[in-house]
C-alpha cells in the first residue's frame, strides 16, 4: 500500500468514527434541546480540546482522543453535576424578579445583568452568554421558575427523558436507512457473503491439529498435495481422508512447513476411533466440544453393524455407511433423508436419520478457517426465485418460487450471474448440480440436478429482480434482524445451535471495526459508504439492549418507574450503570486482544 493510500485510508477512518459518533450523538442532543435540557457541550472525542466553538449556548469541541463522543446534559449524572464549575448556571445570573416569562422576556431581564460589570465581570463573559443563549433557545412558553429555565436533566417528565434516551438510537437507524437507500439507488442491494479462508483461526485442543503443532495465524498451503486456495478448499480435502495420514503444507511467517497428520474420522460431528482390536469407537460426541441431540449414542460406544451389516473397522464402518446414502437417491436424482440403524457392542440398538450426504464419513483435523466478509453489489436480480417455469426441469425436481438459493455445489449464490457461471461449467460434464435452499419457515431443501442444462432460462428459473422499493423493504428487515440479533445468539448459545467459540471467532472491537474501515476504503467508495451504515446501523442496534450503561437500559429504568409510579433514585440509577460500563469496558478489552491477534496474524475482516 502506498503512503497516499495509507493517508486516505486512516482519514477514512477517521471520518467513519466521527460520522457515527456525531449522529449519535445528535439525536440525543437535539430532542434534548427541544423539551428544554441543557447541554453545556457537544464533544466528539475526549480529552484535551483541539478545537472549540460555541453556538446557541451549547460548546461544541473536538477533543484529542476520538474513540468516542458525549453530549454533557446538566443533571444527567448526579455525582458530576457540581464539577461543571466553567459552566454557569441560570440561577447566577437571572432574578427571581424576572419571572414569571417567555424565553424573549428572560433575555431581556438577562441582558441587564450582564451590563453590570460586578455581577458579570470579565472573566464570566463567556459563562454568561452561554446561559443567555440556552434561555433564549428555550421552547416557547411561560416559566415560572428559576428551577424551570434552569434546563436539568432529572426536572423534566419521564417521557420527555424517555425520549432523549432514544434519540440517539433513532438517528442511528434513519440515518442507516437513508445511506442504505442511497447505496441502494446507485449501485444495488448488498450481497455479504462469509468467505472462509485457509488461515487457521483457532486449533481445539485435544485434536489431531493441536497434537501435530498446528497454530493460530498459520496459512494452509496444501493438503496430501493438493494446492489450497480457499478455506472451503482445506475443508473440502481434508474431509476426504477420515482416519488416514496425510501431509499438510503450512506457511508460518517466512517458514514453510509441513506436517503428519492423521484427521478424525467423524460423522456428522461426532467422532470415531479405532478401538483396541480396530472396532469404530465413538470417542466424542461433537468435534467442537457440544453435544448433537438425539442420537441415542454415547461417548466409549463401539460400532458393531449397520443396518445389520457387521463392521469391524472404521473402514468398514465408513463403508457401510456410504451403501446407505448411496442407495438413498431417488430413480429423478434427488437426495433424500436417510436412516442409518446402528447396533452397538452392548447389543443396544439406535438409528442416526441424517441428509444422505451428511451420513458419508468426513477427516477433521480440529481447527477453525478464519471468516472474511465478501462485499458484493447486486443490480440483477436476488437469490430468491420468483417463479418455476411449468413443465422444466426445475418443475420436475421439485423447485418452488419463494425458495431461496444459498449453495450451488458448495459455492454462495448471490444472484441469477452466480449461478449461471457455475451452470456454464457444468453443462456437457457427468457432475450434476446440488442446491442448498431455504424454504418457507427455514426449511433446509437439497435437490440434486443430473442433466444440467447451459442456461438458468433452460432450467426453468426466474429470480426476483432488484428495484429501490427491495431495496427500501431490505434495509428495514436488515435494522430489524440487526435489534433482535442478541437475542437469537443467545438463545443459540443455550440450545448448543452456535459454538461459543463461534461466536467469539465472529467479534470485533473498536480496533477490528477500524481494520474493516481500513481495507474497503480504497476499494470502493460503494463499498465504504456500505460499511459506514452497516456500523452505524449495529451501534444504534447495540445501544437497544437493556444492559446498563446502554440507552436500552436507561430507557427501561424510566419505562419501569413510571408504569409502577416511583421512580429510582438517580444517584443509585448512575451507580448500576457505573458498574455497567466497567462491564462493557473489560469486553471491549478481550475484544481488542482478540482483534490484536487478527491484525498479528494478518488476517483480513473484508475481501
Amino acid at each position: 500500500m502506498s503512503i497516499l493510500q495509507w493517508i486516505i485510508s486512516i482519514a477514512a477512518v477517521c471520518i467513519a468514527f466521527g460520522f457515527i459518533i456525531t449522529i449519535h450523538e445528535l439525536g440525543h442532543f437535539l430532542i434534548a434541546r427541544k423539551v428544554g435540557i441543557r447541554c453545556p457541550r457537544f464533544s466528539l472525542g475526549f480529552g484535551p480540546r483541539l478545537f472549540s466553538f460555541n453556538y446557541k449556548g451549547t460548546e461544541f469541541s473536538i477533543s484529542l482522543l476520538p474513540l468516542g463522543g458525549y453530549v454533557m446534559m446538566l443533571g444527567e449524572d448526579p455525582e458530576n453535576d457540581e464539577t461543571q464549575d466553567e459552566f454557569k448556571k441560570v440561577s447566577a445570573y437571572l432574578p427571581e424578579s424576572a419571572l414569571p416569562g417567555r424565553p424573549a422576556e428572560l433575555v431581556e431581564a438577562l441582558e441587564k445583568v450582564g451590563n453590570d460589570k460586578e455581577k458579570v465581570p470579565e472573566s464570566d463573559k463567556q459563562a454568561f452568554e452561554s446561559v443567555k443563549e440556552h434561555v433564549r433557545y428555550l421552547p416557547d412558553q411561560v416559566y415560572n421558575t428559576v428551577r424551570e429555565v434552569e434546563g436539568n436533566f432529572n426536572d423534566k417528565s419521564a417521557w420527555a427523558r424517555m425520549a432523549v434516551i432514544l434519540g440517539g438510537v433513532t438517528m442511528n437507524f434513519i440515518s442507516a436507512l437513508i445511506m442504505f437507500w442511497i447505496i441502494g439507488a446507485c449501485y444495488g442491494l448488498v450481497d455479504l457473503a462469509p468467505r472462509s479462508m485457509p488461515i487457521v483461526m483457532k486449533v481445539f485442543d485435544n485434536s489431531p491439529a493441536a497434537a501435530a503443532g498446528l497454530s493460530y495465524g498459520d496459512k494452509i498451503e496444501s493438503v496430501d498435495g493438493n494446492p489450497v486456495v480457499s478455506g472451503s478448499d482445506m475443508i473440502r480435502l481434508i474431509a476426504k481422508y477420515p482416519a488416514q495420514k496425510i501431509k499438510i503444507g503450512v506457511s508460518r511467517g517466512s517458514e514453510n512447513l509441513t506436517f503428519d497428520i492423521t484427521p478424525n474420522f467423524t460423522v456428522a460431528g461426532m467422532v470415531f476411533k479405532a478401538d483396541k482390536i480396530g472396532a469404530p469407537q465413538l470417542e466424542s460426541l461433537n468435534s467442537l466440544g457440544y453435544e448433537v441431540p438425539d442420537t441415542g449414542l454415547k461417548r466409549g460406544d463401539i460400532i458393531t453393524a449397520v443396518n445389520g451389516e457387521k463392521v469391524g473397522t472404521l473402514q468398514e464402518f465408513g463403508s457401510a455407511l456410504k451403501r446407505v446414502s448411496d442407495g438413498s437417491k431417488t430413480a429423478d436424482g434427488r437426495v433424500e433423508k436417510v436412516s442409518a440403524d446402528l447396533t452397538l457392542q452392548d447389543g443396544r440398538r439406535t438409528k442416526l436419520s441424517l441428509l444422505a450426504e451428511d451420513l458419508l464419513p468426513e477427516g477433521k483435523i480440529g481447527i477453525m478457517p478464519a471468516q472474511a466478509t465478501e462485499f458484493k453489489f447486486n443490480n440483477s436480480t436476488t437469490n430468491v426465485l420468483e417463479a418455476v417455469k411449468a413443465g422444466s426441469p426445475a418443475d420436475k425436481e421439485g423447485f418452488e418460487a419463494g425458495d431461496i438459493v444459498f449453495l450451488v455445489n458448495g459455492a454462495h449464490i448471490s444472484n441469477i450471474d452466480g449461478l449461471q457461471e457455475i451452470l456454464t461449467k457444468l453443462h456437457g460434464s457427468s457432475e450434476p448440480a446440488v442446491f442448498d435452499m431455504l424454504r418457507g419457515d427455514a426449511e433446509h431443501v437439497r435437490i440434486q440436478v443430473n442433466d444440467v442444462p447451459e442456461t438458468v432460462s433452460e432450467l426453468g428459473l426466474a429470480f426476483q429482480p432488484v428495484t429501490f422499493g427491495l431495496t427500501v423493504k431490505r434495509s428495514f428487515i436488515f435494522i430489524g434482524r440487526l435489534i433482535i440479533a442478541p437475542i437469537i445468539i443467545v438463545e443459540q448459545l443455550i440450545n448448543k445451535v452456535l459454538s461459543p467459540e463461534v461466536v467469539k471467532s465472529s467479534m470485533s472491537g473498536p480496533l477490528g471495526i477500524m481494520q474493516m474501515i481500513f481495507e474497503l476504503s480504497t476499494d470502493s467508495f460503494g463499498k465504504f459508504l456500505y460499511v459506514v451504515a452497516l456500523i452505524n446501523a449495529a451501534v444504534g442496534a447495540f445501544n437497544v439492549i437493556p444492559f446498563p450503561a446502554l440507552d436500552g437500559a436507561r430507557f427501561l429504568v424510566l419505562l419501569i418507574g413510571k408504569l409502577v409510579g416511583r421512580e429510582l433514585d438517580p444517584k443509585k440509577e448512575a451507580w448500576v450503570h457505573q458498574i455497567g460500563l466497567y462491564i462493557l469496558l473489560g469486553l471491549v478489552v478481550l475484544v481488542t486482544i482478540i482483534d490484536i491477534q487478527r491484525l498479528w496474524a494478518g488476517v483480513p475482516l473484508t475481501q
